[in-house]
């Protein structure tokens, strides 16, 4: 069947030419707007980016990240590390638990308490130090026999050994000529007591290696050697170490206790001792009974220490104060008297060693304290206002005025 087109037919042709003109027209309207609207590449703009800068607001390069990954902000600055130390030595004299002695009758009429003994304040001290050490001129025993031809024997009930606890200490001296009163046995009972009881010892031992070892003790990470030896005997009694024997570490010369020299023996520990510490502090039991003038052997050994590597001498047996000194910067201490240990009414002390520096500078420093005391009443006694004035005058003069001691017990050169 053909179709036929007729006049209406024609009409309909007419009117879709038109409406495809008008279409024409407007799409050639939006093509023209749509170029009008699109810019050239060097008319775009970058995209914002924050830039960051440095404390005085000037810009620096950021750095680059790859597309995708999420920027990460720079680490913060690792914080300097703290290098510095301040370590507090604390050295107390001569104490004597003797059972049935003088100190423990007083101690029992006070019924034990140890506060009516020795001042508070002293006590607060000792438990507060990194470290306290006393000489324990005793035995801690109930067996072996007293030594002959010794004027003074003593020995504790081993249950006393509580009272060092009570009073902060950590580390006992046996270098003196007490340690072995009663015989071997009171020398290796003491020591095991000690040990038991969590108190370290120095100056003694089961065999010669034993007594003249160095005890290390490390605090705020520096390593601290103790050394000590005896030469106070003038009617020796008290034996040497040998390679099988126990005994003490003595430092006499060659000739004066055995052929053995001695001294050279402690001079090699104070260099064993420097090679593997930080700080090296030489305790030496010397001197004579209650005199007022140094023997001259105290004046050239502590020299010889010193130059040996020690940083200090702490010294006892006098039974009363010596002079304090320096030699080439270093503190020497000749006697620190009795702390607690029969009724005679003396002078006594405290004394605080320092030890203070900064790694990251390189500084260190050893500084002496000294706080007066006085043993009265078999009682220790923290001296103050016009009491501690009279004490310190007193150490003046017998350091020959060679000394400083400020108000905060700080001693220095004179110099």
């Amino acid at each position: 069947m053909s179709v036929k087109r007729g006049r209406k037919g024609r009409r309909n042709q007419t009117g879709l030419m038109i409406v495809a003109i008008i279409c024409m027209i407007v799409a050639v309207f939006c093509v023209i707007s749509i170029c009008k609207n699109k810019k050239s590449p060097a008319d775009i703009a970058e995209p914002t980016r924050e830039v960051a800068k440095n404390p005085t607001g000037s810009e620096k390069n950021p750095t680059a990240v790859p597309t995708g990954e999420t920027p990460t902000e720079e680490p913060s600055p690792t914080p300097t590390p703290d290098l510095s130390y301040d370590i507090c030595l604390c050295f107390c004299g001569d104490i004597n638990f003797q059972d049935g002695g003088i100190p423990m009758t007083k101690l029992e009429k006070e019924g034990n308490d140890l506060t009516k003994c020795i001042s508070p304040e002293l006590l607060k001290k000792m438990n507060d130090a990194d470290l306290t050490i006393i000489n324990n001129e005793f035995t801690y025993t109930t067996r072996g026999t007293a030594l002959s031809g010794k004027a003074w024997t003593f020995r504790a009930n081993p249950s006393r050994v509580s009272l060092l606890h009570e009073m902060g200490v950590d580390v006992a001296i046996l270098a003196n000529n007490h340690a072995y009163d009663y015989g071997e046995v009171s020398l290796t009972d003491t020591m095991e007591m000690l040990k038991n009881a969590g108190i370290a010892y120095v100056g003694a031992g089961y065999n010669l290696d034993e007594a003249k070892a160095p005890l290390y003790v490390e605090i705020q990470g520096k390593t601290i050697a103790f050394v000590a030896a005896s030469r106070a005997e003038k009617n020796i009694k008290t034996p040497m170490a040998t390679e099988t024997k126990p005994g003490i570490l003595r430092c006499y010369k060659k000739g004066e206790a055995s052929n053995i020299d001695e001294e050279a023996i402690f001079v090699e520990s104070i260099r064993e001792a420097r090679q593997h510490a930080d700080f090296v502090i030489a305790i030496v039991h010397w001197g004579a009974d209650y005199q007022e003038k140094l023997e001259q052997v105290q004046i050239d050994t502590a020299k010889l220490y010193l130059d040996a590597g020690a940083d200090a001498i702490i010294g006892g047996h006098s039974h009363k104060p010596d002079p304090i000194d320096f030699y080439n910067g270093k503190p020497i201490v000749y006697g620190y008297s009795n702390f607690w240990f029969n009724d005679k009414d003396l002078g006594s002390m405290l004394i605080e060693l320092r030890i203070h520096g900064d790694d990251a500078t390189g500084e260190k420093k050893v500084d002496l304290y000294y706080t007066p005391a006085r043993q009265k009443n078999v009682t220790t006694t923290i001296l103050l206002g016009a009491d501690r004035d009279k004490e310190v005058a007193n150490m003046l003069k017998i350091s020959g005025n060679k000394i400083k001691i400020a108000e905060d017990g700080l001693v220095t050169p004179a110099e």
